[in-house]
């Protein structure tokens, strides 16, 4: 018999999504808030918490759907795995080729945090904390003692092929926190507050910058989606319907996010769609998220789950 569905997990996925998506498109859209762009350097704005979110939603299913697939063997649970990331990766590979997304973006970023969580997911929790905390240390110190490393962290896409450490370091840290939440809010408090001191001690390496993906970045990424986690169960619980729009994009989510790239691409092109008026790229943007929404609605009604 087939497990029930988190729906809380879905909303949250769902919702992490629908960021994406906006701020995605926002980048193509003048005049639009700095607070809806990533901060230029140091700073932490809306848009700097959305690939995170989506990291922390991966983090939510990550090792139990692991061990559901190691009970049938581990070397095929590996397998699954390492074929799943390596070809997220190949995806990404696929658009950036395709200019549509930089040289290196969002989707190879998760594809090489999903690898670098692989090698420790069997681990217990604390002995991932300290592996994911170690990582980020390693990198964050590399950065500092070789100004050359940290800018070219800085000038790559997603801190770029060397960055993906320190978004490995943010997966592993997030499959530990949903750990300790899955035993009771009291390990989950404590743990996000033992987030909350370190980060206040990685500000002293680095300032919060997601284009350096730097340590205090990482650690206060994870705090802020452990709290809309949080945020997102506790209304879950309390919801009486089964079905809504940040449920039927979290079903699929991958999937829709490729969908929105190739639409995008699609824009940017043949027709140099690059750089929309205001109002203009705000209607192409809400038309965007309602067509994507309509085939999510379709997929929900199917019951169509598509994952790589």
């Amino acid at each position: 018999m087939a497990s029930q569905r988190n729906l809380a997990i879905d909303r949250y996925r769902g919702l992490a999504i629908i960021f994406m998506v906006l701020v995605d498109s926002m980048e193509d859209i003048t005049r639009v808030p700095a607070w809806l762009k990533h901060a230029p350097d140091a700073g932490f704005t809306f848009a700097d918490i959305v690939a995170p979110m989506f990291i922390f939603a991966i983090a939510a299913t990550y090792r139990m759907s692991f061990l559901r697939r190691a009970e049938q063997g581990k070397k095929e649970a590996y397998g699954h795995f390492a074929s799943r990331y390596f070809a997220i990766v190949g995806v990404g590979t696929i658009f950036s080729a395709g200019g549509i997304a930089g040289s290196w973006g969002v989707l190879q970023a998760i594809g090489a945090a999903g690898l670098l969580t692989l090698l420790v997911i069997q681990l217990p929790a604390m002995a991932r904390a300290a592996i994911g905390c170690g990582v980020l240390l390693a990198f964050q110190l590399a950065c500092n003692l070789f100004p050359a490393l940290g800018g070219m962290v800085f000038e790559g896409n997603h801190g770029g092929f060397i960055g993906a450490l320190s978004w490995g370091a943010m997966l592993i840290l997030a499959t530990a926190v949903i750990d300790f939440y899955n035993r009771g809010v009291k390990p989950f408090l404590l743990s996000t507050a033992a987030l909350s001191v370190l980060t206040a001690g990685a500000l002293f390496l680095a300032p919060i910058s997601k284009h350096r993906v730097s340590a205090s970045y990482v650690l206060v990424s994870v705090i802020a989606c452990a709290a809309l986690y949080f945020v997102t169960d506790l209304i879950s619980k309390r919801l009486p319907f089964q079905s809504d729009v940040l449920i039927w994009w979290g079903e699929n989510p991958l999937l829709l996010y490729i969908l929105h790239l190739m639409l995008v691409g699609l824009a940017r092109v043949p027709f140099g769609f690059a750089d929309k008026p205001l109002l203009p790229g705000l209607l192409a943007t809400a038309a965007m998220l309602a067509g994507i929404s309509l085939i999510a609605w379709a997929l929900h009604r199917k019951e169509m789950r598509i994952s790589l």
